[in-house]
Parts: structure tokens; C-alpha cells; sequence
């Protein structure tokens, strides 16, 4: 293996455990969950987007991993919304579910922006712009995929007339444009410099 492999391998390595860091103490001090009536916003979002920014799918992926695994043991030991129940594989009462839905769309998000900014990047040269759009989308679909899981998984099976589900939906989605606005702001003000520390040392 020649230097300049092994120093990047290093540098992703410590960057990877550094994010993994930024999520285990976002989570631990509740920093990164903040509760907001029945629901929760949440910028554990936005170090899986930059991972995956950065890092590559593959570190994306494993972070999107360690964000679901984080929200699922919040969610099922410190959970302080109702929602926090569908989250939690044992009060839950559909375990496999929850696991789905705490799990896949976050391994997704760490997929997700990294092939958002190629296609960004073929199309517009500003670097600020294709990161802000590929943080932007990547939020909203997370946002979606939840949402998507929530509904089919738990709403469609639980007794709740539909104006309350509307009015839960529409709180939801306002907090998800809350999510969306946080991750276009951070992730653009990392990722832009840090991309270009990056390249300049590998």
C-alpha cells in the first residue's frame, strides 16, 4: 500500500469515527432529538449526509446504520413522544416494523447524497449550490421514508380518524422543512471546506 493510500484511508477513518462520535453525544445529551409536541425534530441527519458527502455511499451507509440503531435505543429508553413508541420494537407491538423503519431509511440517507452531488455536480459548477441541493433532497426523502413507514406500517393499523392523522402529518412535514433548512446551512458550511481539505491532501 503506497503513503498516500494509507494517509487517506487514515484520514476517512478518522473522519468516520469522529461522525460516529458527533452521533453517539448528539444522541446521549438529547441535543440531536429536540421534542416539539407529539413529534420530534431531529439533525441527526445531517453528519450521515456529510459522511456521505465526503466519505463515499459505503461510510454514508454505515452511518446511516448507527443513526437508526442511536434513535431506535433513544427512542425505547429516554422515548418522551408518542411517536417515540412506534420507534421502539418491544411497546411497539409490530417489532419487525420498527426495526424497518428505524433502519432502512437511514442507511438510505447515507446512500442517497452521494449520488445526488455527481449528478448535481454535472450540472451545476458551483460546489455551495450541488451540496445545498443534494442536502436539501436527501433530507426530504429521509422525511418521506419515515413517513411513508409510519403511515402504511402503524396508521393504517391503529384506530385513528383521519382528521387526526392530517393534522399529525402536517405537524410532521413542518418540522421536516425545519430539518431540510438545518441541513442545507450545516452540511454546506462543512462540506464545501472540507471537501477541499480533502482533495488537497489526498
Amino acid at each position: 500500500m503506497n503513503n498516500a493510500k494509507q494517509k487517506t484511508q487514515i484520514t476517512q477513518m478518522t473522519q468516520l469515527a469522529l461522525l460516529i462520535a458527533i452521533l453517539a453525544i448528539l444522541t446521549i445529551t438529547n441535543l440531536g432529538l429536540i421534542p416539539i409536541g407529539a413529534v420530534s425534530i431531529t439533525i441527526l441527519h445531517i453528519p450521515v449526509i456529510i459522511g456521505s458527502i465526503t466519505m463515499g455511499p459505503k461510510n454514508g451507509a454505515f452511518l446511516g446504520l448507527t443513526f437508526g440503531i442511536l434513535s431506535m435505543l433513544n427512542a425505547t429508553f429516554r422515548g418522551v413522544t408518542p411517536v417515540d413508541l412506534m420507534f421502539t420494537p418491544a411497546a411497539s407491538g409490530m417489532p419487525v416494523q420498527s426495526i424497518v423503519m428505524c433502519i432502512v431509511p437511514r442507511v438510505l440517507l447515507g446512500v442517497i447524497p452521494y449520488f445526488l452531488l455527481l449528478f448535481f455536480e454535472k450540472i451545476i459548477k458551483k460546489d455551495f449550490v450541488a451540496i445545498a441541493l443534494s442536502a436539501a433532497i436527501s433530507t426530504a426523502l429521509h422525511t418521506i421514508m419515515v413517513l411513508g413507514c409510519l403511515y402504511f406500517m402503524f396508521f393504517d393499523e391503529m384506530s385513528i380518524i383521519d382528521s387526526v392523522k392530517s393534522i399529525f402529518m402536517a405537524v410532521v412535514a413542518t418540522n421536516g422543512l425545519l430539518e431540510i433548512v438545518a441541513a442545507v446551512i450545516i452540511c454546506s458550511a462543512v462540506c464545501v471546506p472540507l471537501r477541499r481539505f480533502l482533495n488537497k491532501n489526498s
